[in-house]
């Protein structure tokens, strides 16, 4: 998912391509080859970079060569700055862009997905967003950038101003922006830029810990943009925001495919979401899985689109059926062309309750919304007792799974249970690395030390297929443990060779939707994994790590997919813990620390 929206599909024989060439532009000297390529090029419509790597040097010569083409359409430059510091990335975009600014071009695609640049990085496109040679933007991706709530904001002002500035002749068809932790308020501020444009056809933002406020917000905006034809909301939390979605999207006559799939939409959203496509005419696919739906919910869909001639695909897999309910759906859909297709290998069976809980006002992982969106109430930390335990005085007192004696600290921000922490927004590395030396952290979880995979002929390779790795995290409770365990098998199985480890690891990573607890879940059980904290389970020591080389190069590869909170606590025991502790390669030791702080 996350490598379809980040790639621009489309070609021309006017594009100039040096895709995936592994350059290393440190220098003008280094892009001198590229330089001359675009200045000799004739009708140059589609400069293609992705797969390559510039810092501000490189990308000012290119730039100038780019200002010789007024001609220039499609700036397809995703995965241009690996290594990178964030704080090179805004001027390198400058350097790139200041020529189109003033050559008359007019540009329809800016493609700059999977550069982990961050709020900074928007910075240094907002000045183009807003020129004149944006005025013609169609397209605009920045899939899994890292921009968060602030990026988000930055961006939705570019936006609107450049709607502003073009006296209305701004018209993008195309927003894609996945795995950007944009959260409500970043979902809140584009939104309003998209009801200022009004003409998409294209909204994308998976996986963005988006909740109910943002969702609704997004719904608003969605009906003043009426040639919608595609949304992808999965991976978010809909929940109490469903009914306020599907009243969206049943004026939106246009749609032909809606991504709703691992957003807690249960069956009264189900529901809603029939009864809002019934009168559809163009639905051509309908993604659903792994929504806690019960067969109501289920057959409302199935009824809702048996007779809609244009429905090509529906995923209704990983909810709660039971096979009862499953056959029941087959048999309202038996005159549909997919239906053989439908796979339902993940449904979690139908209990009597059927949604009680939800009716009673309890709510599970992402129901914490409740009517007035009280997100204070969400960040319960684990709570600290008394108790005694000897410490380790050559690396960090710092462990999980047993009660921990809290050490003298004037460092309370960091105490888990005694004062909230928001890892989001997590203190510099450096004063981390004092504060961590006088604090125990624990949670009480028991880490299941059996394999997630039974022996060497289950073929861990399989998991660089990204759709086995969503199939076997699935979307639950468990979801992180699966994560975490599945790198540890990686990381202990030889047979898995350092490239398949690092596509294993990424293709885990994106398919995970951190929120502030689940994040925390993650670098509790990391760190077990590592053996940089005790372990309950092997009675409290540390574990024996003897790959750590393999370990710390797949971090250094997956380095953009890790959130920041598990960064800096990396970076924090790496400091923190002796070289002969940690029994790796220097150089990999100090290249990892480098990674993480940049």
């Amino acid at each position: 998912m996350t490598d379809t929206l980040s790639k621009s599909l489309k070609s021309t024989e006017h594009e100039l391509s040096w895709a995936s060439r592994g350059l290393k532009g440190n220098s003008a000297e280094d892009v001198k080859e590229l330089c001359d390529d675009i200045e000799q090029f004739n009708q140059l419509i589609a400069l293609r970079l992705e797969g390559n790597t510039i810092n501000e040097a490189a990308a000012t010569a290119i730039g100038i060569a780019l200002e010789k083409h007024s001609e220039i359409q499609r700036l397809i430059w995703n995965d241009l700055f690996t290594t990178r510091l964030k704080t090179e990335v805004p001027q390198s975009l400058i350097k790139l862009t200041q020529g189109l600014m003033t050559n008359g071009a007019h540009i329809v695609e800016i493609n700059l997905s999977d550069n982990a640049f961050g709020p900074i990085g928007v910075k240094g496109l907002e000045s183009f967003l807003c020129s004149s040679a944006c005025f013609t933007l169609e397209e605009l991706r920045l899939n899994n950038c890292g921009m968060g709530i602030d990026g988000g904001k930055l961006l939705a002002e570019a936006l609107i101003t450049c709607h502003k500035n073009s006296q209305g002749k701004f018209a993008l068809k195309q927003f894609v922006a996945g795995r950007n932790r944009l959260e409500n308020e970043g979902a809140q501020a584009l939104s309003k830029a998209f009801e200022t444009i009004g003409t998409l056809e294209v909204i994308r933002m998976p996986q963005n810990g988006i909740r109910p406020p943002g969702i609704e917000a997004l719904s608003v905006a969605f009906v003043n943009n009426q040639n919608l034809r595609l949304i992808d909301l999965n991976d978010n939390s809909i929940t109490l925001a469903a009914q306020k979605l599907a009243s969206a999207i049943e004026k939106l006559p246009n749609l032909e495919v809606l991504n709703l799939e691992s957003s807690l939409i249960r069956t009264k959203g189900a529901i809603a979401v029939a009864r809002a496509i019934a009168s559809h005419k163009n639905l051509q696919e309908l993604y659903l899985g792994c929504n806690d739906i019960h067969t109501e919910g289920a057959m409302e869909i199935a009824h809702a689109v048996k007779n809609m001639p244009t429905l090509k695909a529906l995923d209704l897999n990983g909810n709660c059926l039971g096979g009862d309910g499953i056959d029941e759906i087959r048999q309202a859909l038996e005159k549909k062309s997919f239906v053989n297709q439908m796979i339902f290998s993940d449904d979690e069976g139908s209990g009597d309750e059927d949604e009680e809980e939800e009716e009673d006002g309890v709510h599970d992982e992402g129901d914490e919304d409740d009517e007035e969106y009280d997100d204070d109430d969400n960040d319960e930390d684990y709570e600290d007792e008394e108790g005694e335990e000897e410490e380790d005085p050559e690396s960090p007192s710092f462990f999980f799974g047993k009660v921990a004696t809290q050490q003298p600290s004037p460092w309370n921000s960091l105490q888990f249970g005694l004062a909230k922490t928001n890892l989001a927004q997590s203190p510099p590395v450096e004063d981390l690395s004092s504060m961590i030396a006088g604090i125990n952290v624990c949670s009480p979880f028991s880490f299941d030390l059996r394999s997630t995979i039974q022996g060497k002929n289950n073929k861990l390779t399989t998991f660089t297929n990204p759709d086995k790795i969503k199939e076997h995290l699935k979307n639950d409770e468990q979801t992180i443990e699966r994560a975490v365990k599945l790198l540890e098998d990686i990381w202990s199985d030889d047979s898995v060779s350092q490239k398949d480890s690092s596509t294993i690891a990424s293709n885990t990573l994106q398919a995970l939707t951190f929120t502030q607890d689940s994040e925390r879940n993650f670098n509790e059980r990391l760190l077990v994994v590592l053996g940089f904290v005790k372990d309950e389970q092997t009675g409290r020591q540390r574990r024996k790590i003897t790959q750590r080389d393999r370990i710390f190069t797949t971090i250094v590869d997956v380095n953009q997919f890790l959130p920041k909170s598990t960064k800096n606590f990396l970076s924090i025991f790496l400091q923190n813990t002796p070289n002969e502790k940690i029994q790796c390669s220097p150089e990999i030791k100090q290249q990892l620390l480098s990674t993480l702080k940049g």
